[in-house]
């Protein structure tokens, strides 16, 4: 679960927290896609990514954007 406070109610929340038993509450301190990085990188060292050069990916991105600007006009 994940909770975003904006940060004019970030004391009152902190108070909050505070108010609750040590129990409770749990805090990961993994990110949440840190497994997600890890296994692209060993899918990626394995071979199984397909990869394309750089510039390659670069014109499909222009070309999408493009395409954007293209609907907007």
């Amino acid at each position: 679960m994940t909770i975003r406070v904006n940060d004019l109610y970030a004391e009152e929340a902190l108070k909050l927290l505070s108010a609750l038993p040590e129990e409770a509450i749990t805090i990961d301190p993994k990110p949440w896609y840190a497994d997600e990085v890890k296994r692209r990188i060993e899918e990626y060292k394995s071979g199984k990514m397909e990869t394309i050069p750089w510039n390659e990916g670069w014109e499909e991105i222009e070309e999408f954007l493009n395409g954007l600007d293209e609907r907007a006009s």
